[in-house]
């Protein structure tokens, strides 16, 4: 959350549906399941968040794809995203050969997805997630950078 609250919880997706594909498809809340903030006593339950509020989403079981398949020659290109709050994320976004990162993060809509994700400065694995981009300050392409976070 823009807090810094984790929530933890469980969302019903279509089948085969990315969680890019549905964070963006979102008009504003999201229903959860088995849900509570992290760091919390609180019981599980039932929970309704605000999109606007989420900065990351993930599916830490890997049971659904978080982002949509990259298209028919595309690649992965490796970015770093400064988030709000100077937190960075180093991962890969799909992306086609020559393709402008500013293109890639427009069309993405409001979430962006991002596989093998690190959090820096801590160093934490995060897996595939998806990034709210309005949350996003700078992306950085790091390929060819001699070293990354």
């Amino acid at each position: 959350m823009r807090d810094g609250t984790p929530i933890e919880g469980t969302v019903q997706l279509q089948h085969n549906q990315s969680l890019v594909h549905f964070m963006n498809a979102r008009s504003g809340w999201i229903n959860m399941t088995q849900a509570r903030r992290a760091n919390s006593d609180d019981a599980a339950g039932h929970m309704i968040v605000q999109t606007d509020h989420v900065i990351m989403a993930s599916a830490p079981d890997g049971d659904i794809h978080v982002a949509v398949s990259a298209a028919s020659g595309s690649g992965d290109r490796i970015v770093e995203l400064v988030l709000q709050g100077g937190q960075a994320v180093v991962g890969y976004v799909p992306a086609a050969p020559g393709q402008r990162l500013s293109d890639c993060v427009a069309s993405s809509g409001k979430f962006l997805g991002l596989s093998l994700a690190r959090l820096f400065p801590s160093g934490t694995d995060v897996g595939d997630i998806a990034v709210q981009t309005s949350a996003i300050v700078i992306v950085r392409d790091l390929k060819g950078a001699p070293e990354h976070p």
